[in-house]
């Protein structure tokens, strides 16, 4: 797949902002890196901060609702279950998206976000709108399963909604910072047949 100018410069500078964050990242890295001049670079973005507000503006549209929670056709058991295998396929997603494979990725990749939603609180608010669509779809998906005593029928769906997407989200940072976690290849298992016990009838 042949991949524009723009294009390719928008990938290479995602990279460095990432890893460099916006001051620690100059134009004349990205051009050297794109193969280009720094003049090369003002053909396409008119500064430094038109290129960066891009590369958010692209990121941030390109999130999605995880693949998990595409296909809720099946029983709550496996959806939950997805959702616990999620984690380990999300930590290689984050090493990937800031190209390293070491843990510390997950530090730049929260930098990143921390740094692009407070200079810019509308990429905060997709954020926001994004994590409340995850939770709209659990939230039916509980209330769903209740209804048909799959589940506890006494359980709130929302709030557990609000849980178990704070709970994988937790898991995920852990996946990184955590040994006991990173390293138990079976913990995510016991940890979603815990889970699960909370939930049956």
């Amino acid at each position: 797949m042949i991949i524009d100018t723009k294009e390719k410069i928008l990938n290479i500078a995602f990279k460095i902002f990432v890893n460099k964050g916006y001051q620690g990242t100059s134009l004349n890295g990205i051009a050297k890196q794109a193969g280009l001049t720094k003049g090369g670079i003002y053909h396409y973005f008119e500064s430094k901060e038109a290129l960066y507000y891009q590369v958010l503006d692209k990121f941030f549209d390109s999130k999605c609702i995880p693949d998990w929670l595409k296909d809720i056709d099946c029983n709550i058991k496996d959806i939950i279950k997805k959702g616990f295998e999620s984690i380990m396929k999300e930590k290689m997603r984050i090493q990937e998206l800031v190209g390293s494979e070491s843990d510390d990725a997950i530090l730049h990749f929260y930098t990143f976000l921390y740094e692009a939603t407070r200079k810019y609180p509308i990429f905060q608010r997709k954020i926001d709108k994004y994590d409340e669509e995850k939770r709209r779809i659990l939230a039916a998906v509980f209330q769903s399963a209740g209804e048909k005593g799959e589940i506890r029928g006494d359980l709130d769906p929302e709030m557990m909604a609000f849980e178990l997407d704070a709970l994988v989200q937790q898991l995920q940072y852990l996946s990184f910072v955590n040994p006991g976690v990173k390293d138990d290849k079976e913990r995510f298992n016991k940890l979603f047949d815990n889970y699960w016990l909370r939930l049956k009838p």
